[in-house]
């Protein structure tokens, strides 16, 4: 599937009477498609990759480095991510004061399609061998949400701020 057909049938699924469900089915069927290719989606250097930023909807593609540990982070809004190529694992926390307590693992393999609730905050790890590749999509425009991270320790929770997540990013 190509990019801006990928964009558009994320648009129609949003904008149906059930979005979660339709999504699904959306990146079901790409990250399947996907899976079976010997390449990427799309090529490129980073970790993540801004595809589209609507008020409606936001979609990355993220290829994360094996090994390193992604801090704690929320999005306020749902999001799904359809994992194409490799491995990753989700750490789910919730809040106890001022610090996060961890509360659950969902470990993830090629071709898989999760689903996190708007008030989900998760840490993501890749312990593959190599890069993964997913898509990720936001039911909202993630870049004007205001929203948390936190750091290595679980106890400074602050604005989200995309350098200090990569920043806050640790070896295993």
């Amino acid at each position: 599937m190509t990019i801006d057909g990928f964009v558009a049938a994320a648009r129609q699924a949003v904008a149906s009477s059930s979005p979660q469900e339709a999504m699904r089915g959306v990146l079901d069927q790409t990250v399947r498609a996907l899976h079976g290719q010997a390449r990427r989606w799309i090529e490129h250097d980073g970790d993540e990759m801004l595809v589209a930023s609507l008020p409606i909807l936001t979609v990355y593609h993220i290829m994360l480095s094996p090994g390193i540990h992604y801090p704690p982070h929320d999005h306020r809004v749902p999001a799904m991510i359809g994992l194409y190529h490799g491995t990753e694992t989700s750490f789910s926390y919730r809040r106890s004061g001022r610090d996060l307590v961890l509360t659950g693992r969902d470990d993830h393999a090629a071709p898989s399609v999760a689903a996190l609730p708007a008030d989900a905050i998760h840490s993501v790890v890749n312990a593959g061998e190599e890069r993964s590749a997913a898509i990720h999509v936001y039911f909202g425009n993630l870049l004007t949400v205001e929203r948390s991270i936190w750091d290595a320790d679980l106890r400074d929770e602050r604005p989200f701020d995309n350098d200090f997540y990569f920043e806050q990013a640790r070896r295993l």
